[in-house]
């Protein structure tokens, strides 16, 4: 145990662990919040009543729900990469790639080509991503069991929700489908990044503390 406890803190990884706690968190309030507000403006169906907060449009507050907290997570996920993908296997590899080129693309989209919240092409891509990923993690020991089943979680938060916008309108906008859409794709996904940074930063923690315990 002791050993392990010694690779990882040896790990370069382990080194920028509070930044990737930050960074997931950062993003993951930060998509939780915005969709919170991007609901207000647009409604909860795909008609878009555009109401105004803050003086800010639909428009707005779509490409700030697109852009800042995807980049965010891609920013936890690069700095997590000599521990997620450097020496792992192939399975883990591709899980990695499609899910930071899902969140990547999406974001410049929405932020630069949309100016607004564009439709959920790479939604399915970071699901898809994320559930590999965790897949070819799972026998990994530089990675805690409760992350691997998180980013197994957040990768069905995001296949559910592109299930969900396949819903044709007629039906979809009867339920209020649009805000059901966002709560997985958005509000659960961004809860679920914020637990996996808290994850992240509980897991040094126990790293650091616990060889100078043992040495007392």
């Amino acid at each position: 145990m002791r050993d392990n406890l010694t690779d990882m803190r040896n790990d370069r990884s382990f080194q920028s662990v509070p930044w990737v706690s930050l960074a997931f968190v950062a993003g993951g309030l930060l998509m939780a919040v915005l969709w919170i507000v991007f609901t207000t403006v647009h409604g909860p169906t795909s008609f878009n009543q555009d109401r105004a907060v803050l003086g800010r449009s639909m428009f707005f507050w779509g490409s700030l729900l697109g852009g800042p907290p995807n980049l965010l997570v891609a920013l936890g996920l690069i700095l997590l990469y000599p521990r997620l993908a450097k020496r792992a296997g192939l399975l883990a590899r591709v899980g990695y790639t499609l899910t930071l080129i899902g969140l990547v693309v999406s974001a410049g989209m929405d932020m630069f080509i949309w100016g607004a919240l564009g439709p959920p092409l790479f939604v399915p891509v970071v699901g898809i991503g994320l559930i590999v990923l965790a897949l070819g993690s799972r026998h990994d020991p530089r990675l805690q069991r409760q992350s691997i089943y998180l980013l197994t979680l957040i990768g069905i938060f995001q296949v559910i929700a592109f299930t969900l916008a396949l819903i044709p309108l007629e039906v979809s906008d009867q339920i209020g489908g649009y805000r059901i859409f966002g709560l997985f794709a958005h509000f659960l996904t961004g809860i679920g990044w914020v637990a996996l940074g808290v994850g992240f930063w509980k897991t040094q923690l126990t790293i650091v503390i616990k060889p100078a315990r043992d040495h007392e």
